[in-house]
């Protein structure tokens, strides 16, 4: 009997701890482990950790249930993807062992606050915050000798790393002495201005990717890296179209004569917009320059076709169309350019004006 009555105890003792039998481990380095339970997801042991790709890491799976990582002494660097798509993540720790943050580590971990760098840390992969659309500030030890935050935008030396995606304010003006901005520096923010000084003279392609509220882009007298005309950045020498503001507002946009590369994206998510005309001799055309601008329905080439064409750069609702003399235009290209049609103006005379601006 006391047998029996010892076996029920045992039963009754296990109902009794659920976090033991939720708890979920295995290892994840030569000398890492990991486990979850209650939520928490915790990295220990010493060295680094193993690599991993999207969605490849070994918690992966138990993503919804994860509220919390800790990632404990003796851990000197976490893998790329490491930590990807944990969505509901709210809380990280990062010890002071750690010297290296790999790219997108914390991708799409959309309900992370806040995290902080610690001072050991030498190296941070490209993306490592993309898609955390709560972050409101990077922090990072004051004794870090590579990193440091300015009011919790992330900086290496005078380069931009990452604006916080939830950080507040409408308007943002990076600190003169700034000399580069970072792959997908801004992505989601939610500025509405920005403003260049002087001092960048590197400004990466996809800095501004996902700003879907921006307005207006502004730069200084006296950079030459750089121009923003009308709220719109351009290269120095406007050769080069890098971004038309999603909520800039207006029907018609006539790029300026000197543009002859429209950049990915360049013009993306503009609901506003009904034509767009290129005066000039556009040589290349980015991949999705036009995507998501709803009410776009006219783009107009007065030059040759582009020598260049990116991947699906119009809508399907877009009519394409050049004049007669251009050379290279097929208008079998159309699926190429995504395109609802692709044909010349036949009535180019009454459509034109002497300055070349459409009529109607």
């Amino acid at each position: 009997m006391k047998k029996v009555a010892a076996l029920v105890a045992v039963c009754l003792l296990c109902c009794l701890l659920p976090a033991h039998a939720s708890e979920e481990a295995g290892v994840c380095g030569e000398n890492l482990s990991w486990t979850v339970a209650d939520g928490k997801l915790t990295v220990s042991g010493f060295g680094d950790m193993y690599w991993y790709d999207m969605g490849s890491a070994p918690w992966y799976p138990l993503r919804e249930s994860i509220r919390s990582v800790a990632v404990e002494e003796g851990v000197t660097g976490l893998s790329y993807c490491a930590f990807f798509y944990l969505t509901e993540v709210t809380e990280a720790a990062l010890p002071d062992s750690l010297r290296t943050l790999g790219g997108m580590a914390f991708y799409g971990c959309r309900s992370l606050p806040a995290v902080t760098i610690p001072a050991g840390v030498s190296e941070i992969g490209d993306d490592a915050f993309f898609g955390c659309r709560s972050l409101s500030a990077i922090r990072v030890d004051e004794a870090n000798p590579v990193f440091r935050d300015e009011d919790g935008v992330l900086f290496s030396g005078d380069r931009l790393i990452c604006y916080p995606a939830a950080r507040p304010g409408k308007r943002y003006e990076i600190p003169a002495g700034t000399a580069s901005v970072g792959e997908c520096a801004f992505s989601y923010a939610p500025l509405e201005e920005l403003y260049l000084p002087d001092s960048v003279r590197s400004f990466h392609p996809t800095a501004l990717g996902d700003c879907y509220l921006l307005r207006s882009v502004e730069t200084g007298g006296g950079n030459w890296a750089y121009t923003a005309w009308d709220g719109v950045l351009y290269s120095g020498s406007m050769r080069t179209l890098i971004c038309y503001p999603p909520q800039k507002t207006g029907e018609v946009y006539r790029a300026p004569a000197a543009v002859e590369i429209v950049g990915n994206r360049a013009l993306a998510y503009n609901p506003y917009l009904k034509r767009v005309e290129f005066p000039g001799q556009v040589k290349e055309l980015g991949s999705m320059a036009f995507v998501g601008c709803s009410a776009l329905r006219r783009v107009v080439f007065r030059g040759d076709a582009p020598e260049e064409l990116g991947f699906q750069p119009c809508g399907r609702e877009v009519r394409v169309f050049y004049l007669p003399e251009g050379k290279g235009w097929r208008e079998a290209d159309v699926d190429a350019w995504n395109a609802r049609e692709l044909s010349a103006w036949t009535e180019e005379v009454s459509l034109l004006s002497s300055r070349g601006r459409l009529t109607r």
